[in-house]
């Protein structure tokens, strides 16, 4: 027995014949058998496991691992057990979060198992029985009612009235109707209407259906496959930082083999050439800088926990910062996922929005009238009729009664043919029918003056041009109310039309503006009709000058990748498109170099979510196959909190950049005094354990309270987004070279002014201390680019504050008692001495605030 090929695009009798299945009877159960033992079980394929050691080791390929795996084997060959302690528990601690977070990514095709529906009824040797999904197998006769889960890929055979959810799979906002007529070969998933897929749900109606497809060759299943061969790419931080500590290694290698060297020609001793070495190689490691990151990072976590948005993985906090274009869900996301009566069209063709109902006495009769003509709850049934429901609710009609004042004598059901259901209700003891329907069903059965026919299907055309679905309201209250449907739904009046969508979230519009105004990009990706699309789009303000294009699904397919990643750069919303469109659309921003973040709550989503540098699901109502494939949860759903994310991230950026500027300014200086000492023909000014004490007093407190800075208001406007290009800009670069120039000109002339009017100790010391002070004194200068520390309020950052004057208490007590200047080799200064290095160091602080003052 084979499979069918595109069974949509056949007649039922022809994928039955090609199956092999009789409708009336099913597969003979040991036919069904048979078809299991050869196409194996209904489920999804487990997902490739990589093993625990791989995972380990996947965690020590970054060079920032590698630059503390160097740290901590000089400082056991130095024998700071301490230091070599600390470092050893930061590579330890980050190699767990990252397996960790590793292994909790790994859960995402693990949910797609876990969404399978359990059971199915399915008819076999002409029997209906309960089946569970695992056993369904091509050609079995599945039997459908509303409220059902399918379970398999299968094409319709008969339908009543039938319509599936398919917005997990295809995104779209509405139900899908479904009909039995063969459609096209190259119809995307959610225009194949006689189809229904595994993981959807049964709105309304019944059917039969015959299986096409289990397992990973479902619609579900591709997706699941596609999941799988998904890599989660290095963000944006990651790789920068692996450029700057490569950077460092080569510089550090650089200049201990030259100076080496140097020291081999000068015939120095072996021994003194291995401390000269080691003592530039500490100079060149800034210790605190993973350190730095994973506070930063863990604090904009947290802050951003309190502002509704969950992080999965923690470098995705930096991602969101160097966001470029945000490719967002529309259901759900952009809007509230719920359809609404959006406006009325009275009986004269005059629109109105559908919240002055409650005045409106003419509003108020359509509402009840619709109401009445519904099978709905105000939270459960079809969403249209529940939106008609909600409209009744908001025009003050007590619908609680309903059913006793006017109760149903009669129904003739919607069908696809008519596009109308009616009800005959009893009134205050009169039969009254009220029908409502598509318009251009409607209509044509109410008596109209041709003037107000004529401007009620001009109101129409308007608001289908907005994406609406308009549906017709009448009634008739003399006559016959028995017979068929075509006998009953005759001289009708007309109450008036509802226009019918999912409404954009009320902040979705301004979170968008800010996005704009922060150089961010909005696409919309959407399952819906480009219509329907555009008109939400122009609605949320999407539509710019630069990009308002929109591009379907059809044309993804067909455009090669070099000329869909130029049609993108002016698109604005994607419609119609499929989980594979999705990745190609995701893929095709980031080959033009932008960093892209991906919204999404189906299962649809996943891939592009896992393509994505960053995958942003919905808490509340996305799927867990979403979340898992996600570097970011929504709790909320609400596109504000991506902008109110996106404003952390570019915090936590700031921050992350000037301290790791501070830091590395820091120890290009460091390099510099040694070198340039050394050129001079100098002692060296610092031995190792001088360097260590330096790097620990400034890389650690004053970095870590620089990294956790208060993020400022209007900071989305204010701030660029990270550079694609470079970790830093031209002019943070010049500055680290501008600084770093000052505090060696500094400490070298405090140093060779002491050399030559004291003892080599005390010009030791003495450089020792102005180093320390210089530095930790400009780490207030660093809190920002533009905003001197004045204006930011020292208070403001009181952790900076003491971990500035803490170390500074602690380098005058290394210079006052006899044990600590033994240990670092320095010698007693007075006083006067600290206050005058104090002075000096404050130096650099000075000319960075003045220059911001200038500027």
């Amino acid at each position: 027995m084979d499979s069918i090929a595109n069974p949509w695009a056949e007649a039922p009798e022809r994928v039955l014949a090609v199956l092999q299945v009789d409708a009336g009877r099913g597969l003979d159960p040991a036919e069904a058998i048979q078809r299991r033992l050869d196409q194996g079980d209904n489920l999804l394929r487990p997902a490739a496991r990589i093993s625990r050691a791989a995972l380990i080791a996947r965690q020590l390929r970054s060079p920032v691992v590698l630059v503390l795996a160097l740290a901590l084997v000089l400082s056991a060959l130095l024998g700071e057990a301490v230091d070599a302690g600390a470092i050893g528990v930061i590579l330890i601690l980050n190699s767990v979060i990252g397996y960790v977070q590793e292994l909790r990514a790994e859960g995402a095709v693990e949910a797609l198992r876990r969404m399978a529906a359990p059971r199915s009824r399915v008819l076999r040797g002409a029997q209906v029985i309960d089946c569970p999904a695992a056993e369904l197998t091509l050609g079995d006769i599945l039997v459908l009612e509303a409220g059902d889960y399918v379970a398999a890929d299968a094409r319709l055979l008969t339908a009543s009235e039938f319509a599936a959810d398919e917005s997990t799979l295809t995104g779209e906002s509405e139900p899908s109707g479904k009909a039995i007529a063969a459609v096209p070969a190259s119809a995307l998933v959610a225009d194949r209407s006689n189809m229904i897929f595994a993981g959807t749900l049964v709105t309304r109606g019944s059917a039969r259906a015959v299986v096409t497809s289990i397992g990973m060759k479902t619609e579900f299943g591709r997706i699941a496959d596609l999941l799988e061969k998904r890599e989660r790419a290095p963000t944006p931080l990651q790789k920068r930082l692996e450029q700057v500590t490569r950077r460092l290694l080569i510089i550090g290698g650089l200049l201990i083999a030259a100076m080496a060297v140097m020291q081999t020609l000068r015939s120095e001793g072996l021994l003194e050439s291995l401390m000269t070495g080691i003592s530039l190689a500490v100079a060149a490691i800034p210790e605190g800088l993973p350190t730095v990151v994973t506070v930063a990072l863990a604090l904009a976590m947290r802050r951003m926990a309190s502002r509704n948005a969950i992080i999965r993985h923690l470098p995705a906090v930096e991602t969101l910062g160097s966001t470029e274009v945000i490719c967002t869900d529309k259901t759900g996301t952009l809007t509230t996922g719920k359809m609404r009566v959006r406006e009325i069209i009275d009986a004269r063709g005059v629109i109105q929005p559908a919240s002055a109902g409650a005045a409106d006495p003419a509003v108020r009769a359509l509402a009840r009238s619709a109401a009445l003509c519904s099978n709905a709850s105000l939270t459960t049934g079809d969403p249209t009729e529940v939106a008609l429901m909600v409209l009744a609710d908001e025009c003050a009609i007590d619908l609680s009664p309903l059913s006793t004042d006017a109760p149903r004598i009669s129904e003739w059901p919607f069908d696809s043919t008519r596009k109308r259901m009616s009800v005959a209700v009893r009134e205050q003891g009169r039969m009254v029918l009220y029908v409502k329907g598509a318009s251009e069903s409607l209509l044509e059965l109410c008596s109209l003056p041709e003037e107000s026919r004529k401007r009620i299907e001009a109101s129409i055309q308007e608001l289908l041009q907005r994406g609406r679905r308009v549906l017709a309201v009448a009634e008739r209250r003399s006559g016959e109310l028995s017979g068929n449907a075509t006998d009953v739904e005759r001289d009708l009046t007309l109450m008036g039309l509802v226009a019918i969508a999912d409404p954009p979230r009320p902040e979705a519009a301004s979170a968008i503006q800010r996005c704009q105004q922060a150089g961010i990009r909005v696409v919309m990706i959407t399952g819906d009709h480009p219509v329907t699309a555009r008109a939400i789009a122009g609605e949320l303000g999407l539509l710019t000058a630069s990009s308002r294009q929109v591009i379907t699904g059809y044309e993804v397919q067909s455009l090669p990748d070099q000329d869909l990643q130029q049609r993108m750069r002016q698109v604005a919303v994607c419609a119609r498109v499929s989980p594979e469109d999705k990745v190609r659309i995701v893929r095709a921003l980031q080959q033009d170099g932008k960093v892209v973040a991906m919204t999404g709550d189906g299962v649809n989503d996943a891939p592009a979510l896992k393509e994505a540098a960053i995958g942003i699901a919905m808490g509340r109502g996305g799927t867990e196959v979403a979340r898992q494939a996600s570097s970011m949860v929504l709790v909320d759903d609400h596109f504000e909190t991506i902008v109110s994310a996106v404003e952390e991230g570019r915090a936590v950026y700031g921050n992350i950049r000037r301290t790791i500027a501070y830091l590395l300014s820091g120890n290009l200086a460091e390099i510099a005094i040694m070198f340039g000492a050394f050129m001079l023909g100098w002692p060296l000014p610092f031995l190792p354990v001088h360097l260590l004490w330096i790097n620990l007093v400034t890389d650690g407190l004053p970095a870590l309270a620089l990294a956790a800075e208060p993020v400022p208001d209007g900071l989305l406007r204010e701030t660029d987004r990270p550079s694609r290009a470079t970790f830093f800009s031209r002019d943070l670069n010049l500055e680290m070279m501008g600084v770093a120039a000052m505090s060696t000109t500094i400490v070298l002339g405090v140093y060779g002014y002491s050399l030559a009017s004291a003892d080599p100790l005390t010009a030791r010391s003495r450089a020792f201390a102005v180093l320390v002070f210089e530095e930790l004194l400009r780490s207030f200068s660093s809190r920002s680019s533009t905003r001197t520390a004045f204006e930011l309020g020292f208070l403001s950052n009181r952790s900076l504050v003491a971990a500035v004057l803490v170390p500074i208490g602690f380098q005058i007590l290394i210079h006052g008692q006899e044990r600590l200047q033994r240990i670092f080799h320095v010698r007693f200064l007075s006083g006067e001495e600290l206050a005058t290095l104090l002075v000096v160091g404050v130096i650099p602080a000075l000319v960075l605030e003045s220059r911001k003052v200038l500027s």
